[in-house]
């Protein structure tokens, strides 16, 4: 582990990501109108979007990784059947993007906060 990972937490690990980035569309099939929100973690961001009934259909989620945002796949965080995955479900895809697959227990995001900020 880094030096600054060690000492700060994961924020200063160059192989996670900073953050995440979630849009929506206000109106659907229309990006002229957008609402965003950003969580340090992917499963506090979905979890929030679950719980205000937003379905991952609607949502667009990027990774903010050394300075710039890309798009995440929808199968990394949306069941077959469009459903968002569960904490324990999303944890494989996408640790595995970062290396080894982690579970909730040995996350390399667990000393993260769980908040969200948004709307943006």
């Amino acid at each position: 582990m880094k030096l600054l990972t060690k000492l700060f937490g994961s924020k200063y690990d160059k192989d996670i990501p900073y953050t995440y980035h979630a849009i929506i569309n206000v109106i659907e099939d229309d990006d002229s109108v957008q609402i965003s929100y950003m969580a340090d973690k992917i499963c506090t961001l979905t979890n929030f979007l679950k719980k205000r009934q937003i379905t991952p259909d609607n949502v667009t989620i990027y990774e903010v990784f050394n300075g710039k945002e890309t798009l995440i796949n929808k199968d990394c965080y949306m069941t077959k059947d469009g459903n968002w995955f569960s904490k324990t479900m999303l944890c494989n895809p996408m640790t595995s993007r970062y290396g080894d697959a982690k579970t909730e227990h040995n996350c390399q995001f667990r000393d993260r906060n769980n908040r969200i900020c948004g709307p943006c």
